[in-house]
C-alpha cells in the first residue's frame, strides 16, 4: 500500500485509474471493513484477511510493476477517484455479504440476518451514489451521463439485483435463509461488472 502513495507522489495523481490500482484499494477496503466489523463478529477480521489476499493476488496477476505514466486528462478529474472509492467501498459491503450468506447457510444464524439487513443499505447507497457520480463525471468529460456501456449496463443490473431484497415483503428480505442464499448468488453480478466487463466485453470502463 506505502507503494501506491509514492506512486501518487511521482507520478501527481492518485492511483485509481487501472485494475491493478483498483484491487489494491479493494483490498484495502475490506480491511477497513473487516477492523469495523470484528468489533462485533470475530469471523469479519479473517475472512476480511482472507479477501484481501485474492484482491492482491489478482492485483499481482493482473500487473505487479504497471508503468508510471500521465494520464489523459480525463482521467486526472477528481470525480474519477470519488467515483472509483464510493463503487469500490460498495463492493467491499458486497463481499461481506456474500460471507454473511454462506455463513448463515452454514450455521443458521439468526443473528447474521440482521446483520446483513444492516449492511445492505449502506451498500445500496454507495453503489446508487457512484452510479450517480460517474455518470456526472461522463457528462462533464463526454458530454453524455449515460452511454449503454456494458461496465454502466452491468452495474446497473448489479444494483437491481441487490435493492431487490430491500423490499421489506418479500420473502428474500424476509426468510433468512432465502436471504443468505440470495447473498451468496448475488455476488455474481459483482464479479460480472468488475471480472467479466474487462476481460470478456470491454467497453470504455475496461482498464487495458
Amino acid at each position: 500500500m506505502l507503494a501506491r502513495f509514492a506512486c501518487w507522489t511521482a507520478g501527481g495523481h492518485i492511483p485509481m485509474a487501472g485494475g491493478f490500482d483498483t484491487m489494491n484499494l479493494m483490498a484495502m477496503l475490506i480491511g477497513l471493513a473487516g477492523l469495523v466489523l470484528a468489533r462485533r463478529h470475530r469471523m469479519a477480521l479473517p475472512a476480511s484477511m482472507l479477501a484481501m489476499g485474492f484482491c492482491l493476488l489478482v492485483a499481482m496477476m493482473s500487473g505487479s510493476n504497471p508503468p508510471i505514466t500521465n494520464l489523459m486528462p480525463v482521467l486526472g478529474s477528481p470525480l474519477l477517484c470519488l467515483h472509483v472509492t464510493v463503487v469500490m467501498m460498495s463492493y467491499a459491503l458486497f463481499f461481506f455479504l456474500m460471507m454473511i450468506g454462506i455463513a448463515g447457510l452454514i450455521s443458521g444464524a439468526q443473528e447474521l440476518h440482521r446483520l446483513g439487513l444492516l449492511l445492505l443499505y449502506p451498500a445500496v447507497f454507495l453503489l446508487a451514489l457512484g452510479i450517480i457520480i460517474g455518470a456526472v463525471w461522463a457528462n462533464i468529460s463526454w458530454g453524455s451521463y449515460w452511454t449503454w456501456d456494458p461496465k454502466e449496463v452491468w452495474a446497473l443490473i448489479t444494483l437491481i439485483v441487490y435493492a431487490i431484497p430491500l423490499h421489506p415483503t418479500l420473502a428474500v428480505s424476509r426468510k433468512p435463509r432465502a436471504f443468505y442464499l440470495y447473498c451468496t448468488l448475488a455476488f455474481l453480478s459483482v464479479i460480472v461488472t468488475y471480472f467479466g466487463v474487462n476481460l470478456l466485453l470491454g467497453g470504455m470502463h475496461a482498464y487495458n
